[in-house]
Formats: structure tokens, sequence, C-alpha cells
């Protein structure tokens, strides 16, 4: 199904997050992205790290998905940007219906 809901996590530096988002949206290739602040600690080359970082939650759907990670590479700064990819199992019609809209889906 084209309209399958799928959200996306990524997180980014501060300085870059909201240029991402505003990528993916103009694009249409996300139909909404919210930033939030977090603090992430890994494991990176095997040493520690700990970082402040923008958690970006995609919301766009399955058939955008390849098109949405080529997005966040080729904006991303980090070697190995975090681009996990998450199934929409339900939601309020409307809103669903809108993110298809917003995707051209």
């Amino acid at each position: 199904m084209d309209s399958e809901p799928v959200v996306i996590l990524s997180t980014a530096a501060e300085q870059e997050a909201k240029g991402i988002a505003q990528a993916l949206v103009i694009q249409h290739l996300a139909a909404c992205v919210n930033i939030t602040p977090v603090e992430s600690v890994y494991r990176w080359k095997g040493e520690l790290c700990e970082d402040r970082e923008q958690l970006l939650i995609i919301k766009t759907v399955r058939t955008k998905v390849e098109a949405v990670m080529e997005e966040i590479q080729n904006l991303h700064s980090y070697e190995l940007p975090e681009m996990i990819v998450l199934p929409v199992t339900g939601g309020y019609p409307p809103y669903l219906r809108w993110l298809a809209e917003e995707t051209g889906s």
C-alpha cells in the first residue's frame, strides 16, 4: 500500500537538524518532522561517547523511505547517521490521510 505510514528516527547535531527537517518537508518526503533535544550515550570506534543531539521524528510513508534516507545522507555531517524505520500500526484516520496527502501518496 503506497500510503502505509512509517516513522523514521534519526539524530543530528543541533545546527543541522532543522535544515534536514525542512528539506524533507519541502520536498514532500515527509509530512512532518518533530525535533526534540536528547542526550545520547554510545560507543563509537571503541570509545564511549556522550553527546547532546536533536532527535528527528520523521512521519512519512513506506514508499518514501529510500528517498528520505538518501536525503538524510546527503545533508548529514555524521559518518554513520542513525536511520531507524518503525511501522505505524494505527492512528487517527484523518491524520493518516493528511500524512498520505502531504507525501503525495
